[in-house]
């Protein structure tokens, strides 16, 4: 595989490896929080600011930034 040059390095990963970790650890946390309370809506068969299918849309599309923003840390990293 042909190695990036330098100076399209930032334009690929933008922020240092080490943030790219804390905003990947911060959307899991994210997506964590939302499944709760998607748990907690389908407890309480109401609706906690949304219903508790919209919270588990987010949890899921949180895991799979979240996954995504790990991989792209774990590959500036590795550079």
């Amino acid at each position: 595989m042909a190695e990036v040059p330098k100076g399209l390095k930032c334009l690929c990963f933008g922020m240092c490896p080490k943030c790219l970790a804390i905003v990947a650890w911060v959307l899991e946390i994210l997506g964590l929080a939302s499944l709760v309370l998607g748990i907690v809506s389908g407890f309480r068969n109401n609706a906690v600011g949304l219903y508790s299918t919209e919270w588990f849309l987010i949890a899921i599309a949180l895991f799979i930034l979240g996954l995504w923003v790990w991989l792209v840390a774990y590959a500036a990293a590795r550079e």
